[in-house]
């Protein structure tokens, strides 16, 4: 059975909480953003930086946010007691659709999580076309998302692989992507609309990578693709469309990098 905790900022401090109000414009309209990210050994991994990115997506769509409040969010869960996956959100707060985010709502949930014991996935390519909203921040417009990889679990993929209007790779339905032609590394750019996740900047800072416009001939051609994303880190791709990919090295060398750091 999964353990989950939940609270949400009053104003001064964090407390329980197991609801969203039915006024809050996050539920009305989908209009929060979050941050995912995961916790071992009591410690929320790369916060400042999952930090910097929430800071930085309210001050783009101006949520008046209060940044102690965010920041109270790592001893709260240091505090839990339990390891596991974290989000940590931020809504609109109440109002109508065109009011200002004068008084947004905090709300950091965890939920204890077991490590899959997969060492890569298989993957297919959508054929709907993924519009994501506002050039990639992480809203809780997540629908998409989640039908898409539903229909791919469904014919017996992990994942599937999303494109925008321009046939360019935008990502995984729930993770970066990095595809590999002869040792050389490319990620889909930013104006493509792939999100700046923080294990997609931990693999850029550690390897050369060119953020470019990708097609799916990048991905059918590909050596090597690997995702990321901040609960598994790093996953290696086995497949493409049931089309067995070759020797895999970059992304398995990567993952166990950041396993160690993860040990550590």
């Amino acid at each position: 059975m999964t353990t989950t905790k939940s609270w949400r900022w009053n104003g001064k401090k964090f407390v329980a909480a197991k609801s969203v109000p039915l006024t809050d414009r996050g539920f009305r309209y989908g209009m929060s953003l979050f941050e995912s990210l995961r916790v071992i050994k009591g410690q929320p991994e790369f916060f400042e930086k999952h930090l910097m990115r929430l800071l930085s997506a309210c001050a783009e769509l101006d949520f008046e946010i209060n940044e102690k409040a965010l920041r109270q969010a790592e001893p709260l869960l240091a505090a839990a007691g339990m390891d596991g996956f974290a989000r940590i959100y931020v809504t609109a707060g109440d109002g109508g659709p065109v009011a200002a985010a004068a008084d947004p709502r905090v709300f950091v949930f965890l939920e204890d999580r077991s490590d899959s014991e997969e060492d890569s996935f298989e993957v297919t390519l959508s054929d709907d076309t993924y519009r994501p909203p506002f050039g990639g921040l992480k809203t809780a417009n997540y629908w998409f998302n989640a039908a898409t990889l539903a229909r791919a679990r469904s014919r017996g993929f992990d994942e599937a692989l999303v494109f925008n209007d321009f046939a360019e790779l935008v990502s995984a339905c729930c993770a970066n992507v990095f595809v590999v032609h002869e040792d050389r590394i490319s990620t889909p750019s930013r104006s493509s609309g792939a999100r700046p996740g923080v294990i997609r900047e931990w693999v850029i800072g550690r390897r050369k990578v060119e953020e470019r416009r990708l097609r799916r001939e990048d991905v059918v051609n590909a050596d090597e693709i690997f995702l990321t994303n901040s609960w598994f880190g790093i996953m290696p791709v086995a497949t493409v469309e049931g089309r067995p990919l070759g020797h895999r090295a970059i992304g398995p060398k990567l993952a166990a990098e950041l396993e160690n750091r993860r040990r550590d």
